[in-house]
């Protein structure tokens, strides 16, 4: 039965027990099924999604079981695991644990690392390859393949994908007398005082620096973007240091950041950036595009906002935004039958009915290109047209701009947060934070490929 039949008939009765289950506070919560068919392949899905982002996965993984599942025998019982999700991975891959790993497991970039090497990592290119694959590749935003993949083969496939955005204050916009969105971080920085002074807002911009960002103003830079680590940034060999300090835009960035640091409107910590956006406090903020939902939500109709591709370091740079978000990634548990069932699950959750989902209720962009053609797209980006922005973001950057995947995120990341911190606040200079940035790097790799030897 044709994929888009089956799940006509089964959203229906997805929908009516997502309702039933936010009635009663579980929405978050999907049990295992009382009694599985019998002779039906169970797998077990690992995801680290909960709030409104757990209750879409618990709505997908519904509408599999009851249309494609129910037809193929499969059974997909998700499973929360606290985020980044891969303490009990990491537990089991330790004993080769077969019976404690998932069939699926959703994991973010700065944990690919783990498993690429894995003996029991099984490579997405070699299924969505296949002649009978029902997803292929051209189905996907080109950026978000390369995003998932190593030496040009699909270690996995995107699943949740955002972009770092840009929202503005329209109304203070027309206050200032402001009428072109800044395209670069130069005039970003410009108009800044000017907003503080004539509008009601307390600073001009707030956005707190960290890998996320800075990893977005490094790949964004050039014709054809640029890597922030070696090897492709991981994609074409381990990363094991730092290239951004190499090929010059991290410093290239730095410049340019200062003057949003010398404006004297830049609030450069990060608190209740969404509450206090909405609330008037800054006239712009940089964050991902998740949050769309939840801004419409807080803003209301208090005043008119909008969102565009984050600034650019030079008005040269290709711009853009490179897909942040999560992938799904399959384990061999030396079972055949669970691999092939892994596969549909995989397939159906990248698919135009599964992707849709994410725009109820948050700003995730459907990987599926698919997906615009659909009424519950169309309808939609009718009712939040904002949505339509970071699709068209990720669509108009080159494959070659990409997230890194960084071995050691969690260090890397506290280097630049803290680095960032005191060249935003005052307490760093220009030279400085590059020094800090550099050196905290060079010595967070050195350390960790000391204890974490490459194919040992």
């Amino acid at each position: 039965m044709k994929l888009k039949k089956l799940i006509a008939m089964g959203l229906a009765t997805t929908m009516l027990l997502a309702t039933t289950a936010c009635a009663n506070g579980e929405a978050n919560e999907t049990p295992a099924p009382d009694a599985a068919p019998n002779g039906a392949t169970q797998i077990t899905y690992w995801h680290s999604m909960d709030g409104v982002f757990g209750e879409i996965v618990n709505k997908q993984v519904e509408a599999f079981n009851s249309t494609i599942g129910q037809e193929k025998n499969i059974v997909v019982t998700p499973v929360f695991q606290n985020w980044p999700g891969t303490e009990a991975l990491t537990a089991a891959m330790s004993t080769d644990d077969v019976k404690n790993m998932p069939d699926v497991i959703q994991l973010y970039g700065e944990s690919v690392s783990l498993i690429r090497d894995y003996k029991r990592t099984v490579w997405a290119e070699d299924y969505i390859t296949s002649a009978d694959s029902t997803v292929k590749k051209e189905d996907l935003i080109p950026n978000t393949i390369s995003s998932h993949s190593i030496e040009g083969k699909m270690i996995g496939v995107p699943y949740t994908s955002s972009a770092l955005m840009m929202y503005y204050n329209k109304t203070y916009f027309d206050q200032a007398g402001i009428t072109d969105v800044p395209t670069t971080i130069a005039q970003m920085a410009e108009i800044m005082p000017t907003l503080v002074e004539k509008t009601d807002a307390e600073y001009g911009l707030n956005v707190r620096v960290d890998q996320f960002e800075l990893e977005n103003w490094i790949a964004t830079q050039g014709t054809e973007g640029s890597y922030f680590g070696n090897n492709e940034s991981g994609h074409n060999g381990h990363m094991t240091e730092l290239e951004a300090d190499k090929n010059g835009t991290l410093m290239n960035f730095l410049t340019e950041w200062e003057k949003v640091v010398g404006s004297g409107a830049y609030k450069a910590t990060r608190d209740s950036i969404n509450e206090e956006f909405a609330a008037g406090m800054h006239a712009m903020v940089i964050m991902t595009s998740s949050r769309i939902q939840t801004i419409a939500d807080l803003v209301g109709d208090k005043f008119e906002w909008g969102i565009a591709p984050i600034p650019t370091v030079s008005g040269e740079d290709v711009g853009g935004a490179y897909p942040s978000g999560s992938g799904l990634y399959m384990l061999d548990r030396d079972d055949e039958a669970k691999k092939a069932a892994a596969w549909e699950f995989v397939q159906f959750m990248i698919s135009p009915e599964a992707q849709v989902m994410w725009l109820d209720g948050t700003g995730y962009v459907p990987v599926n290109t698919k997906t615009v053609e659909l009424d519950a797209y169309k309808a939609a980006i009718e009712k939040e047209p904002r949505l339509n922005a970071p699709l068209e973001t990720l669509q108009n950057t080159p494959a070659t701009v990409v997230p890194a995947f960084c071995p050691n995120s969690s260090t890397v990341g506290s280097v630049i947060k803290d680095a960032m911190m005191a060249f935003g606040t005052g307490a760093a200079n220009k030279d400085q934070t590059y020094t800090a940035i550099v050196d905290g790097i060079t010595q967070a790799m050195n350390d960790y490929y000391r204890a974490n030897p490459i194919n040992q």
